[in-house]
């Protein structure tokens, strides 16, 4: 079967200082040129790849990210993106039309809490952010990270994003590697929060399969519901596949323009694919970029979970906007 996401890294340079993330304190490494990232979008159509994170660091960073977008919409793929919104005022005009899904980074339903969590003072720009994506007939999504410190908070988010007049997506804040995440997340407690407030505010979507797993304590290794190389495709900025995954990469294939022979045929990749979710690094892991593709991928409650909340998210947002 065809993997069905790529998440394409294109810089691991940062503009915010996240607590709970670590990406803008790497080392960046060499950026691959527009044409590097051409040919690999060219490999990932032929590999069957139909959707596209473009992710980061702060992906709006590129001085060519709107050409990036452009070529990979040009070549048929279905793109989203996550920014912080400090340089979307700047560079929205330019990206309108190239983002299918949208997605705002929020941590907190006032600029005290928000800006906090993110290190530099973005709320107002956040909230510009948004009025201008709607004048530009975009609808962009608050992605709210769940975390322990915030989770208590959830309803106020909601009445944020009502006053706004968008939706808001809560993602509990996944465990990775202890120097990315050192705080205890997700819990059941987080869980609890986010369908009580939900049931509230129905301007709030979550993925019930996500929260489902956290309840069954992450991926288990002796059973591992992670196809992290089956499902995701990952590009480091300097033009690396990186396997299994980002947060748990044992390596760093460089891809040199060959990409497709190289995820059909090398024994590293085949290596990694028979190991998939059964690292000890796998236990208990809950990184969601990674997990709900894996949903997709073989039938159990997880994949039915997981449908569920895309039909259901698919409608809320038919209604949502028929109401803006």
């Amino acid at each position: 079967m065809a993997p069905l996401v790529a998440n394409y890294y294109l810089t691991y340079r940062c503009n915010a200082r996240c607590h709970f993330c670590d990406i803008w304190a790497l080392e960046p490494p060499k950026e691959a040129d527009f044409e590097t990232i051409q040919h690999n979008l060219r490999d990932l159509r032929r590999l069957g790849v139909k959707y596209i994170d473009f992710t980061g660091g702060e992906p709006l960073l590129r001085s060519d990210v709107a050409q990036i977008y452009t070529e990979a919409k040009a070549q048929g793929f279905i793109t989203s993106m996550t920014t912080n919104t400090i340089l979307y005022p700047k560079r929205a005009e330019e990206m309108r039309g190239l983002v299918d899904f949208l997605n705002f980074s929020l941590d907190g339903p006032d600029a005290d809490t928000h800006d906090q969590s993110r290190g530099v003072k973005i709320f107002d720009n956040l909230v510009e952010s948004v009025a201008l994506a709607k004048s530009l007939g975009e609808y962009p999504v608050l992605n709210h990270t769940v975390t322990a410190q915030n989770h208590r908070r959830i309803s106020e988010v909601g009445e944020l994003g009502q006053r706004l007049g968008v939706r808001v997506w809560l993602n509990p804040a996944f465990t990775a590697h202890s120097n990315y995440n050192s705080k205890k997340n997700p819990t059941p407690e987080i869980v609890k929060s986010i369908e009580t407030a939900a049931k509230q505010y129905s301007n709030l979507g979550y993925n019930k399969a996500a929260l489902a797993f956290i309840e069954a304590g992450g991926n288990d290794t002796k059973n591992p519901r992670c196809k992290a190389v089956d499902a995701v495709i990952a590009i480091s900025p300097d033009d690396k596949l990186l396997l299994p995954c980002y947060h748990f990469a044992q390596t760093g294939v460089p891809i040199n323009g060959k990409l497709y022979d190289l995820y059909r045929q090398s024994e590293v990749v085949e290596e990694y694919r028979q190991s998939q979710g059964k690292l000890p690094v796998c236990e208990g892991c809950t990184v969601w970029c990674y997990l709900i593709p894996s949903f997709f991928k073989g039938v159990d409650k997880y994949w039915w979970l997981n449908q569920l909340t895309y039909a259901s998210e698919f409608l809320a947002r038919k209604q949502f906007l028929q109401r803006v």
